[in-house]
Formats: structure tokens, C-alpha cells, sequence
């Protein structure tokens, strides 16, 4: 592997842009074979921030220089708030900054896909990938795999307060589920996630880091792509800026945008692939009309219920010397695990057909006021609010508006009312009471007063998807293989693809579709 080397005018068989969780098993696996060369980029810089591997340094990387710190438009149901929404700016992206939490989703949401037009991303064509993706401490079953590049591990050390929350949704009548990835999602119980040996393991440090030293793969940090470079309908590379804002063009036979459902957008429109009344607007010429770019854009919002804690210890006392040098000696202790180590997952709408809402539990602040808090994340798994995404000016380095809609459908708040109400409930039980202090509001109080809480806290748990949607129809940006409708030798490989949103984090989602994209993209080549 070659880093920052000078690459300006050379060719090579595949330039990847972006090297998220998508992007980094895009490298990983179409430079596995040495005859075909490989070019990532990656906006953000290398990951060596020590908090990055620290699992609990979380807490000190959101809005930090590894995050890309985007804000949306004004929401109108929100009261006209604006919503940070944090993605990853470094290599591993959101793999690198986020909570680790490992969900696959729903076997419901895959064949969703499928029926939509995205024909091979059914349930039983999606799990192989999944399954290679992961070194499980389960081990191997029908359902699980041993010996992939992601470590999948329940937590250690796990705090009382995170075992109470257990014990109190088991007396809420949830049953209890040891593994949100094996037969069933519904239930109470341990988060696994991405940590192994105390230590994050994202995409980059799975995939990325091990094949560091083929001869055939260059890794490119700071390189901020401003533009496909287009001949026509035809993708012949990409340009971009340097860390020293050199502008640099290189050619490629292929390539792959993986910059995540809110950068690969904007590159394709401003690479004049998009909505043509749009572009022309802000004086881009307009290579293919794709009305479908930007559009579908989706998140999981969530409501943010805090206690205070009474009792017990928190993320801030976590950073004793005596866990410090724990954790540096043993990669045991505090440190050593998620933030997050429980989850529930249950159904809050009339009939719905697989959980609707996730409540995590995290013995922390997550409002930042510094005061020891108990925090409720209650999140809304399948929200039916469509918003956009658009460019604010022809401007690469402008960052694009970003509008979810968030409530957009009233279904979302009916649906988050009573996941509030459930958590509500679930934080008064008598297990829980022994930790947590009082708070002034009730599961019993009416919908008026729990909608104003949701409106009032609601804020995305980092989830954007959609924005390039796979399928076949006028709105479709690329087709059940990735490929861009329109466009020879461009692909479209990360969370933007999907058409529907997974019930569950879309870290381990997003890198199946790295896993599913590098199958697609070699055999189209051997074709």
C-alpha cells in the first residue's frame, strides 16, 4: 500500500471515494487480487485519534475534527429546530466515531428490498454477506460466522444500571433475547458490537489496515473529491483537492462512490447527475437527468428521556486513573466497552409485522449538561417521513441541506408517543427506581404531553440512508447491481442504496453492501 503518494494524472482500475464502512471492504476486496489496481480516497484524515480505538473515547469524538458536524435545514414539525447529524470523517467513517452497536435488521427489511425492485438483495441472498463480514464470539451457526474481519462481542464489565434496564423490561413483559441477530428481534438484552479485545474494530481496522501492504492499493487521506470526471455518459475518473488544496485529477476505469447517503449525492450532482431543473438552477451542465438523486432521504429519529442518576456510576466517572491504566494494562474495564450494552426492541403500532422501536440505555448525559444522567435513546425503527437532500451552491466545499422531514408522517409521532410512554414505563419500574432519581413527567400522562417531549428532544441517531435508491423505476439512481442508471463505469456502493431504511444501526447493513457491491462490481468486470 502506498499513502499520500503523488498519483496526479496516473489511471487505475478502480478509484473508490470514501473510505466509510462500505468503502473500506470496496478496497479490501477488489485489491485482493494483485492485477488490478485500486485508489481510496478519503475526505477525513488517518484514524489515529487514541479515543477512536478506546471504546468509551465516543463520547469525546461526535462533533469533534474526525466528524463531519452536519446540520439539517429547519424542521418544521420540530419547531423549526435544526438537527445535528453526525458521519464520520476519517478512515472507517461513521464505523470509526459511532457506538458500535451491531443490528442487521430485519428479515423483513431485506425482502422489503427485493419486492421494491432490488432483485438479489432478498433475506437469503444478503446473509451470506453479512455472515462474512463477521468473527462472532457465538461462534459459527447457520446464523452467525467465525474468523471475518469485524469482531462481534456482547459487552464486559457491563454497569448495573445497564442489568437493572434489562431486569425492568423483563417485568414490562418483554421477553429476554441474547442475540438481536439470531432468529428474532423482538425482546430485552446484551448490545453486541464491533470491540474486540477492548479495542474498536471498525471497517478500516478490519478490512483496511490488514491489506495495507499490497503494492497494488493506494490509500489517498485528505483528498477532498470535488467531481466525477465525466466524458460524456461515460465515468473516466474523479477530481480532487489535496490537504495542500492542490487540485489533482486521476483516471479510472471504474468508479466506486461510497461517501455515504449525504456526500455521494452531492457528488453526483455536482458532477451534473441529479435533478436537471436543480442543477441548471446553480449553473451545473447537466449530464443525466436522475430526478431520483437526493430524493428518499430517511433516518431514524429519536427521542432523548433523561433521569437523574442517584445512585450508581456514570460515563464521567468512568476516566478514573485507576480505569485508565486498567485499561491500558488489561484492555479490561469501564473503558473497554460500548457506551451502549443493552437494547430493546418491541412493537408500538397496531399490527406491526417486526419491532418499531429500539430504546437503548446509556448511563450517561447524552444531552452534555455534565450532571450524572440516565438516558432513554427511544428511536423509530420504520419512520414512512421522506425528505431530501439538495446542494446549497455549485460549490464543492459548501456542505449540502440536509431536510428528513423529521415528523413529517403522523404516523412517526403516534408511533414514537408511545415508544416514550414505553420507556416511561419501563424507567419507574422498582429496579430502577433504586438508581434513578425523579422525573416530572409520567408514562400515564396524555399524548399531548409525551408528543411535546418527542417534538421537543427528538434528534438523529446518525442513520441517513437512501438518497441514491436502488431499483428499476424513473426514481431509481442505480440498479439492483449498483451501477448508475444512465452512467457507464460509475457505481454507487453505501448506505444511499437502500430503499428503505433496516430496522436496527446501519453500520453492520452498509457493510453487507460493501460485501455485496465488491461481488457485484468483479463479476460485472469478468462478465
Amino acid at each position: 500500500m502506498s499513502l499520500n503518494i503523488d498519483i496526479a494524472g496516473k489511471h487505475f482500475d478502480y478509484i473508490v471515494v470514501g473510505a466509510g464502512a462500505a468503502g473500506s471492504v470496496m478496497a479490501a476486496r477488489l485489491s485482493a487480487d494483485a492485477g488490478r489496481t485500486v485508489l481510496l480516497l478519503e475526505a477525513g484524515g488517518p484514524d489515529t485519534d487514541p479515543d477512536i480505538l478506546r471504546p468509551r473515547g465516543v463520547g469525546r469524538l461526535l462533533r469533534g475534527r474526525n466528524d463531519w458536524s452536519d446540520v439539517t435545514v429547519p424542521q418544521r414539525e420540530l419547531g423549526n429546530r435544526q438537527v445535528p447529524i453526525s458521519a464520520g470523517r476519517t478512515l472507517g467513517g461513521g464505523g470509526s466515531i459511532n457506538f458500535m452497536a451491531w443490528f442487521r435488521g430485519h428479515r423483513l427489511d431485506y425482502d422489503g428490498w427485493a419486492a421494491q425492485g432490488m432483485r438479489g438483495w432478498a433475506w437469503r441472498d444478503v446473509l451470506p454477506r453479512f455472515l462474512r463480514s463477521e468473527d462472532h464470539e457465538l461462534g459459527a451457526s447457520p446464523l452467525h460466522h467465525t474468523g471475518g474481519p469485524i469482531a462481534v462481542t456482547a459487552p464486559k464489565d457491563v454497569k448495573p444500571m445497564s442489568l437493572a434496564f434489562i431486569a425492568a423490561c423483563v417485568e414490562a413483559g418483554l421477553p429476554v433475547n441474547w442475540d438481536f441477530n439470531g432468529a428474532e428481534l423482538d425482546g430485552v438484552g446484551p448490545l453486541y458490537s464491533n470491540v474486540r479485545a477492548g479495542q474498536r474494530n471498525s471497517a478500516a481496522r478490519g478490512y483496511l489496515h490488514p491489506v495495507m501492504d499490497r503494492p497494488n492499493l493506494v490509500v489517498h487521506t485528505r483528498a477532498r473529491v470535488r467531481q466525477v470526471l465525466m466524458d460524456g455518459e461515460i465515468a473516466r475518473g474523479v477530481v480532487f483537492t489535496d490537504a495542500g488544496g492542490r487540485e489533482i485529477t486521476v483516471g479510472a476505469s471504474s468508479v466506486v462512490l461510497s461517501a455515504g447517503a449525504l456526500r455521494t449525492p452531492q457528488l453526483l450532482m455536482l458532477s451534473g447527475i441529479g435533478p436537471a431543473g436543480h442543477l441548471r438552477e446553480l449553473g451545473i451542465d447537466v449530464v443525466n437527468d436522475l430526478p431520483g438523486v437526493g430524493e428518499n432521504l430517511q433516518d431514524h429519529p429519536m427521542a432523548v428521556i433523561r433521569w437523574p442518576v442517584e445512585h450508581g456510576d456514570t460515563w464521567a466517572q468512568d476516566f478514573t486513573p485507576e480505569n485508565e491504566r486498567r485499561y491500558v494494562d488489561t484492555r479490561r474495564g469501564p473503558l473497554s466497552s460500548a457506551l451502549s450494552e443493552a437494547a430493546a426492541f418491541l412493537r408500538c403500532a397496531d399490527q406491526a409485522p417486526a419491532p418499531d422501536i429500539q430504546i437503548i440505555p446509556m448511563v450517561m448525559d447524552f444531552a452534555g449538561s455534565g450532571d450524572p444522567m440516565f438516558t432513554s435513546l427511544v428511536t423509530l425503527l420504520k419512520p414512512l417521513s421522506r425528505g431530501t437532500l439538495r446542494l446549497g451552491s455549485a460549490d464543492p466545499d459548501a456542505a449540502p441541506l440536509i431536510d428528513p422531514r423529521y415528523l413529517d408522517h403522523e404516523f412517526d409521532s403516534a408511533v414514537l408517543v408511545e415508544g416514550v410512554r414505553r420507556a416511561l414505563d419501563i424507567g419507574a419500574s422498582p429496579v430502577m427506581r433504586t438508581y434513578l432519581g425523579p422525573m416530572n413527567v409520567a408514562a400515564s400522562d396524555g399524548d399531548d404531553v409525551l408528543l411535546r417531549i418527542v417534538r421537543d428532544t427528538l434528534t438523529s441517531i446518525n442513520h441517513p440512508v437512501g438518497t441514491c435508491r436502488a431499483g428499476t423505476d424513473d426514481y431509481a439512481v442505480v440498479d439492483p447491481d449498483l451501477r448508475v442508471h444512465g452512467v457507464e463505469g460509475l457505481y454507487v456502493v453505501d448506505a444511499s442504496v437502500m430503499p428503505d431504511i433496516p430496522r436496527g444501526n446501519t453500520h453492520a447493513p452498509s457493510i453487507m453492501i460493501g460485501e455485496r457491491g465488491a461481488d457485484l462490481v468483479l463479476s460485472a468486470e469478468n462478465a
